[in-house]
């Protein structure tokens, strides 16, 4: 099993950086794989991604909440991937972010995926404007 696990500090309360991780149709803005996310009810979404030149669909499943502190996932896909990201208030505007990700069967999920994704979370939370 592939595993990765990575940390950052954001710039901004914690409150406002878990409702911005709970967007998940908004994933491909920080998440450059993912072509498309969908909802399907409140704790599915479909998602589509290119891997090795050919089209992937499956499902976001969130299969568990902590409201401002963790949120648990796993996709269904050609593989059983699974994330968690947690949250802990550093300040009242600093918040660290801790992301896990493993994967069955993905090779590319690595440490350096894992704070790509988290660098460029940290972008769109510091600077919406972008």
């Amino acid at each position: 099993m592939n595993a990765a696990e990575k940390s950052i500090i954001v710039n901004a309360p914690v409150a406002e950086v878990y409702e911005r991780w709970l967007r998940f149709e908004e994933l491909p803005k920080f998440i450059k794989s993912l072509g498309n996310v969908e909802r399907i009810d409140n704790t599915h979404f479909s998602f589509s991604n290119i891997r090795d030149g050919k089209e992937q669909r499956g499902v976001i499943e969130v299969i568990r909440q902590i409201p401002e502190r963790k949120i648990a996932w796993r996709t269904i896909a050609d593989g059983v991937g699974l994330g968690v990201v947690s949250f802990e208030p550093r300040s009242d505007t600093a918040t660290e972010i801790t992301l896990k990700l493993r994967s069955v069967f993905d090779p590319s999920i690595s440490g350096q995926s894992a704070e790509e994704y988290l660098l460029n979370f940290k972008q769109l939370i510091e600077n919406p404007q972008r």
